[in-house]
């Protein structure tokens, strides 16, 4: 991953530029869980899943400093004026570790000394050391943290967020449109290689996903008495 990504979208978020790609949730003061797509999918791109991000902010409510959350490893992180100030390092230890670890046992991560400089090297390898991570061969770049010191009974899983009216109207149109759609690619290969399981297969998703604009109010309606 690189760092320019990363940066990227901190710069996104900061200027509130978003555009509908970046999904935050508040899981503590100073980090927000998210799940990020870094560009709008087109007809022809491949099947694309939303990467887990973790956002960093100062007091000021400015972000600072990212780490992607890539499930076998961890990339992070720190704009340039905002290093050296400990906030990777405390949100790591206070928050975004205990919230991976309420899903697994253990987190790797590599430092790869060829692909950064020697300066980056070293502060990675110390917020690495410092947060418990231990190097699992003095000839391998990658390093490895359990649970062990970061299991809590708290469950870290932030402010919910209701949609608004207008929001959850957008949504439901959206879910229309790829019931259309998705109608339309199975219409099309239903007539010219007619019909067979995989057309059905495609019809009965057609109707699950069009039933799920009303799913949608009811989970808002669930959310909201909880």
């Amino acid at each position: 991953m690189k760092s320019t990504v990363l940066a990227s979208l901190i710069n996104k978020l900061n200027k509130n530029k978003t555009n509908g790609l970046i999904h935050l949730r508040s899981i503590s003061h100073t980090v927000d869980f998210a799940k990020v797509l870094e560009k709008k999918p087109r007809p022809t791109d491949s099947f694309i899943i939303p990467d887990t991000y973790y956002f960093i902010k100062n007091s000021e409510g400015l972000y600072v400093a990212a780490v992607l959350d890539a499930h076998s490893d961890l990339y992070w992180y720190v704009s340039k004026k905002h290093r050296g100030q400990g906030y990777l390092t405390n949100s790591m230890r206070k928050v975004i570790l205990k919230h991976i670890f309420q899903y697994r046992e253990k987190q790797k991560i590599s430092i790869n000394k060829n692909e950064l400089s020697e300066k980056n090297f070293k502060a990675s390898q110390n917020v690495a050391l410092s947060l418990g991570f231990t190097k699992t061969d003095d000839n391998s770049c990658d390093y490895v943290l359990s649970n062990d010191n970061y299991k809590t009974n708290d469950n870290i899983q932030g402010t919910k967020i209701l949609f608004t009216e207008k929001r959850l109207s957008e949504l439901k149109h959206q879910l229309n449109f790829l019931a259309t759609s998705l109608c339309l690619i199975k219409s099309e290969i239903e007539v010219k290689l007619g019909y067979s399981d995989f057309t059905q297969n495609l019809d009965e998703l057609v109707h699950m996903i069009a039933e799920q604009k009303d799913c949608l109010e009811d989970a808002q309606k669930w959310s909201r008495g909880r």
